[in-house]
């Protein structure tokens, strides 16, 4: 649970900073694009391969279909069902909002959801690592941390400019930190007799959420600002990542 804390933490630190600072869309977008690239290199080494490690294709591609489908239908629903309330007057006027800011809250919270679905399996499979190996893996806490950063910048700047309350931000994010850190305990206690199939499924399914979030929120955001950059900026984060995977294991 500590490790699963210092992994998860960063986002809650990130979105007052975001909050605070309010950078600029183009900045958020550069560090986005960072995140791009960290969040690849951390589905393919650690959290893909790992379950393909434990249990075999079969088991890895079900988990990683699941969790790719898991965040598609969650963020359906946030950004289809919820509207009728998040547009009422009861939720601090957000019907006046610009296009630009509906824009930005969609891509705030496609962000929030994408932590949740991948900051949960991510935190059990954090705990299961620890039922094989008492040693934490460095490249998986180092990975999570430092993607977590600009996840949570650019969700914090987002939202604030759309309207919502710093309170409301924090509290968000704080309750994604709060049920990741349960998460990593509850599967170490739970899973310790589990079969490899199913710790290999949460797993993947981490690695799906990250798969879907990366490419509907974290890249088009990125893009959209920083054009070519994309590839320059992301490059850089799966080199930084995949080279922080293989030297920490």
């Amino acid at each position: 649970m500590f490790w699963s804390f210092v992994a998860m933490v960063p986002v809650v630190i990130s979105s007052w900073l975001g909050i605070a600072l309010m950078p600029s869309r183009r900045v958020s977008a550069f560090f986005l694009a960072l995140s791009a690239g960290m969040l690849i290199a951390l589905l393919s080494y650690d959290l893909v391969q790992e379950a393909y490690r434990l249990a075999g294709n079969g088991a890895m591609l079900y988990g990683f279909m699941t969790g790719l489908l898991v965040y598609i239908g969650a963020n359906q629903i946030v950004a289809h069902s919820g509207v009728g309330r998040r547009c009422s007057a009861n939720c601090g006027g957000i019907s006046n909002l610009t296009p630009l800011q509906k824009k930005e809250r969609k891509t705030a919270m496609a962000l929030v959801i994408g932590a949740a679905l991948d900051g949960i399996p991510e935190s059990m499979s954090i705990g299961i690592s620890f039922l094989d190996n008492p040693l934490v893996s460095g490249s998986v806490i180092l990975a999570v941390a430092v993607a977590n950063i600009p996840e949570g910048l650019a969700s914090g700047a987002g939202l604030k400019r759309s309207g919502v309350s710093r309170l409301r931000i924090l509290s968000v994010w704080l309750g994604v930190v709060v049920v990741s850190v349960l998460s990593a305990g509850l599967a170490f206690v739970v899973l310790k007799d589990a079969p490899d199939s199913l710790k290999a499924f949460i797993t993947a399914f981490a690695g799906g959420g990250v798969m879907a979030m990366t490419f509907q929120a974290v890249i088009p955001e990125a893009y959209e600002e920083i054009r070519d950059w994309l590839s320059v900026v992301g490059g850089s984060g799966f080199a930084i990542a995949f080279t922080v995977s293989h030297l920490f294991h």
